[in-house]
């Protein structure tokens, strides 16, 4: 008696190929969710600059996002690109990279205590981080079609955003981001001027 096992395989094949179309279609909507923070993040800092009333939690809330959303990427990556380990290092490390300067960008443009410490620390690796993209995407130019997305999409583009962020982080001062309209204060009868505003002795003279 002899047995048929070629449908056990078949249906293997189809349960792997399913399981890799559901977690393609995962990668899918989770990229979305990163690109749909870096526009609210960009929507922050024109508020910021523009001295909008929640522009600084506008801001600091997408990139927390962001910094959560690149962290679940650090274990995503192995989890994905299972078929190429140095990948899905250089995805880990990439993504534990942009955690960091995510984090160095939001005491940058919040002028928070301590800025140039963590801005500065976090510079050599996201330079590292640069050469390594530079040199695989040199050597290893062909890539399955799921990785190559993954690459760009999730790795190569985020890196673009925060170095332009980073750029324009110094193309103005901090102060400029941090003038938010406060129409408590535009409406206060207290003078502009602080010479004026300490002078009372017009007030002593009165009485």
């Amino acid at each position: 008696m002899t047995f048929e096992h070629r449908p056990f395989r078949h249906e293997k094949q189809s349960l792997v190929a399913d399981v890799r179309l559901q977690l393609i279609s995962f990668i899918r909507s989770f990229t979305l969710l990163l690109y749909i923070a870096m526009g609210i993040a960009v929507v922050g800092v024109a508020m910021k600059f523009l001295g909008l009333t929640g522009g600084s939690f506008v801001f600091v809330f997408a990139m927390a996002v962001l910094m959560l959303l690149l962290l679940v990427q650090v274990g995503l990556s192995f989890f994905y690109i299972v078929s190429n380990v140095w990948l899905a290092l250089l995805g880990a490390f990439c993504s534990f990279s942009l955690v960091t300067g995510l984090l160095a960008l939001i005491f940058r443009y919040q002028n928070w205590f301590g800025w140039q410490v963590i801005f500065y620390a976090v510079v050599p690796l996201y330079i590292l981080v640069g050469v390594l993209l530079f040199l695989y995407l040199k050597r290893f130019q062909k890539l399955h079609e799921p990785l190559r997305k993954f690459f760009y999409r999730n790795m190569v583009f985020p890196f673009v955003f925060l170095f332009l962020l980073g750029i324009v982080s110094f193309m103005f001062s901090a102060d400029r981001f941090n003038q938010e309209e406060n129409p408590v204060l535009q409406e206060s009868p207290i003078p502009a001027d602080g010479a004026a505003a300490e002078d009372t002795t017009g007030l002593w003279r009165a009485y």
